[in-house]
């Protein structure tokens, strides 16, 4: 095998070995956490239900209601300060070289750059 094949080989294997680790690590530290939390939560929730005397339909009507009314708490995010940050949001995270780039990369980087856009662009609408 070349030389060049085996460096490439050995980066792609210690790669996926930080990621597989890497994802033990967070599995071990978060996964009970969360357990417990949901757990916790939707003894709350039940605990408001009763107290409330309310169905489980309006109740998950509420719980709906107060999920889609979230991003609106602080106000309207479209200003132009929100607008400015996402525009720097967007050149600082997307990589568009020019220049030694041929033709079929730049456009995966416009098509990626487009779905990352209409992506959060979708994510926002209630």
């Amino acid at each position: 095998m070349k030389r060049q094949n085996v460096r490439t080989l050995s980066l792609i294997v210690v790669t996926f070995t930080y990621l597989l680790l890497g994802a033990a690590i967070f599995d071990h530290f978060e996964s009970d956490n969360e357990v417990e939390e949901h757990q916790r939560l939707t003894e709350s929730a039940n605990k408001l239900r009763h107290k409330y005397n309310m169905s489980q339909d309006d109740f998950d009507q509420i719980t709906q209601l107060a999920i889609q009314m979230k991003p609106y708490k602080a106000g309207t995010q479209w200003k132009f300060a929100g607008a400015f940050y996402f525009a720097t949001t967007v050149i600082t995270t997307i990589e568009l070289e020019t220049g030694s780039s041929s033709y079929p990369v730049i456009r995966t980087k416009y098509f990626n750059m487009n779905f990352r856009f209409l992506k959060r662009t979708i994510e926002m609408k209630p």
